[in-house]
């Protein structure tokens, strides 16, 4: 005698999972940082194997997924771009860089552009940060080109010569020309509200690295939150259309609103 397969009606199946989705997707805490969306907790310390994973990739874009460490460091999908502060009603972050925020000799370590970090990310460096030009690797020379007041900013930790150059705006598309003679250059940006109206030789550029700098995403690029929870829905990201979902008490993902359209199911 065959055994009787209990079936559950399809709209319970639609609750349990609408209820896994939304307490994966609640908002958390990692350190001093709320995290919430478009921002959502993942990292490898989840079993992505567990029936909730494919849940959890939903709470957002994948961009946005923050990795918390147990020390309450949180990261960008554990990538070296450090998560400091998260300003929703700006739709921007603070974040810094963890080779150049790490330790004391930062400074050291900034031959490298951060932009490159980002450069395929929904994330843009903001305008609203100063820029600090560095050279280093000068070659036959231990001085850089006289045209820029370039401040000596080698501390005990490098091995060779480090001169800096405080810039005004940063600005990743059009940075300033400046003369580099024989050394390499690489540019960093550092909050404007934390920068020095002068470098000098006894600037703390590590401090200035650990402090940040300023990220800006774009709010409606990731569909109109506000909306959907004023519908009594939650917000979410279908990856199966890439785009703005809104997750419903009926288990159901709604384009925009709780009383909008719904998505169709893959």
């Amino acid at each position: 005698m065959r055994p009787t397969l209990l079936l559950l009606p399809l709209w319970a199946v639609l609750l349990f999972l609408g209820d896994a989705v939304r307490a994966d997707c609640e908002r958390k805490p990692c350190g001093d940082l709320t995290v919430e969306y478009p921002f959502w907790l993942g990292g490898p310390n989840i079993d992505q194997s567990s029936s909730s994973w494919s849940g959890r990739t939903s709470c957002g874009h994948p961009a946005f997924e923050v990795w918390c460490r147990d020390d309450g460091v949180a990261s960008l999908g554990g990538s070296q771009i450090l998560v400091l502060r998260i300003d929703h009603s700006n739709s921007s972050m603070v974040a810094s860089h963890k080779r150049i925020a790490d330790g004391n000799d930062g400074v050291c370590k900034a031959d490298f552009n951060v932009s490159s970090s980002i450069a395929l990310s929904p994330f843009k460096i903001s305008s609203s940060n100063r820029v600090i030009f560095l050279l280093y690797n000068c070659i036959n020379s231990t001085v850089p080109p006289s045209e820029i007041d370039w401040v000596n900013a080698t501390t005990s930790g490098c091995i060779k010569p480090i001169f800096a150059h405080l810039g005004g705006s940063y600005d990743r598309e059009n940075p300033q020309q400046i003369p580099t003679g024989s050394c390499t250059y690489s540019y960093q940006p550092v909050l404007g509200t934390a920068a020095p109206a002068t470098l000098t030789a006894t600037t703390n550029y590590s401090r200035l690295f650990r402090e940040g700098f300023l990220l800006e995403w774009q709010e409606n690029g990731f569909g109109d939150c506000a909306a959907c929870n004023a519908s009594g829905g939650q917000c979410r990201y279908n990856n199966d259309t890439a785009s703005f979902a809104c997750l419903c008490s009926d288990g159901k993902l709604r384009r925009s609103t709780c009383s909008g359209e719904y998505h169709l199911p893959s």
